[in-house]
Formats: C-alpha cells, structure tokens, sequence
C-alpha cells in the first residue's frame, strides 16, 4: 500500500530542487529499474502494480519492493501511460576522475530541451562515449523526462556538470582538444580527431557559446546537401557528429 509520505516524496522528484535537496531520482519501467540495479544503485524504493507484475519478477528487488495498486500507480506516474514499475533511486555522485582517461569527452553546452538530452545520452553510449559534461543551465540528467529519454544510458555513463569555464580548464590541464559543433568550419569528414577530444554542442536557439568558440581547437560541421534549411537539431546533429567520430581511423566502431 502507497502512504502519503511515499506519494509525496515521490511526486516532489518531478523538481530539480528536490532531486538536489534528497540525492534521489526516479526511473520508472521493468527495463530501466533493472539497467539501474545492475549498475550498482541503491533502491529507496520499488513501486510495482501487483496485478501486472509476475512475482518471478520480483527477485532482485528486495526490501525496496512496495507492491500498489493500478490507481496508485497513476497517482505517481511522470508517464501519460504508467508502467507497472516505479523505482525512487539514489543520485549516483559525479565521478569526473574517471572521464578524464575518456578518449571522447561529449560536452552539452545549455542544451535545455529534456528530450534532446536524453537522445544525446542514448547516441553517445551507442557509439561507445560512455562520458558526458554538461554546462550549467542544461536540463537535468536525473529529471524523469531526461531518464526516460535515455533508455536507460544513464545507467551505464559517467555524467558530471559545471560551469563552462572550468570545463575549459579541465581539458586544457589533460591536452584536451575542444572540438566545437558549428556552423562555417570545415567538414567534419576531413577532421582528424585527436587522441583525446572533448566535443561541444551547443543550445538549440543560440549555439555554442562564446567562451567555448573562442576555446575551440577545431571547429566541425555537418555539410549540408540542400539550402532550404539553417540547421538541424542538436540531437540529430549530435547523433550524426558522433558517427562520424566512432567510424574514424581509431575511433570505436574500427576497433571492434
């Protein structure tokens, strides 16, 4: 049975301040709450619809299994459809040591749309970039759109987020390249990648910033084949910058 202090823990997570404030998170679905649990994460709780969950299923949830209701579950859902599953997780701490050996760092620069995000989180651990920066005032990796958009990447990546001038400081101390994703610089089909990239895409109304241009090493860009349009979305075009960097001499793809 769902209490109300379960109920409004659980909804307070939809805010960024209160995700902050607890160290939680929520990931809702069998698959995601598994990717999560295999990872390592600690569960504070695991809400599952008793009526649509097999107790098979049940195995490896432990003493964070609450069973609740259909109707109890709506109450908590960030979904338009709820899952069967709901999982309140702990907010793994930011393990930036661990991106510096990272080949290819991806950094995010103010990208705010939630989706977006979660896509960019999705193509990076697809084409082998199991690290991620963000610069404050990007959307949150732990909100429950951003989780839900990532399919479960986020289980397997390193994330951390500051202040763009310390990323810069942060790639120049480890001979970093900052590979920036704009507009007007040669094709990112004659880029030679460097040993150690940290690539920037920007926010989707106004681009890289200028710290960032002004910082950048190489610039890339996507060559268009038509002029009807001016850009793509950051998403696509950060899927595609990603390609092109895993099938490079060296890069993730040629390894395999």
């Amino acid at each position: 049975m769902l209490t109300k202090n379960q109920e409004k823990l659980v909804r307070s997570l939809g805010l960024r301040k209160n995700r902050k404030k607890s160290g939680l998170f929520v990931a809702e679905g069998m698959k995601l709450t598994r990717d999560f649990l295999n990872s390592g994460l600690i569960a504070e709780y695991i809400f599952y619809d008793g009526a649509a969950v097999e107790e098979m299923e049940l195995a490896d949830f432990g003493r964070a299994a609450v069973e609740i209701s259909a109707a109890e579950m709506k109450r908590l859902t960030f979904l338009d459809t709820p899952s069967p599953v709901l999982a309140v997780f702990e907010i793994p701490k930011s393990n930036v040591a661990a991106m510096q050996e990272a080949p290819m760092v991806l950094l995010l620069d103010r990208v705010q749309d939630p989706g977006n995000v979660g896509t960019l989180l999705r193509s990076a651990l697809w084409y082998g970039v199991r690290s991620v920066a963000l610069v404050t005032g990007s959307a949150d990796v732990w909100s429950p759109k951003v989780v839900q958009a990532s399919m479960g990447a986020l289980a397997h990546m390193h994330v951390a987020q500051d202040e763009g001038a310390n990323w810069i400081e942060w790639a120049r101390a480890q001979g970093r390249a900052v590979v920036v994703a704009d507009m007007g610089g040669p094709s990112v089909r004659t880029l030679n990648w460097p040993q150690k990239s940290l690539l920037v895409l920007g926010n989707e109304g106004q681009g890289v910033s200028p710290e960032f241009k002004s910082a950048a090493d190489m610039v890339a860009t996507l060559p268009a084949a038509g002029t009807e349009m001016e850009s793509l979305n950051v998403a696509v075009s950060g899927a595609t910058l990603l390609y092109e960097y895993a099938v490079s001499e060296g890069g993730p793809c040629t390894q395999n």
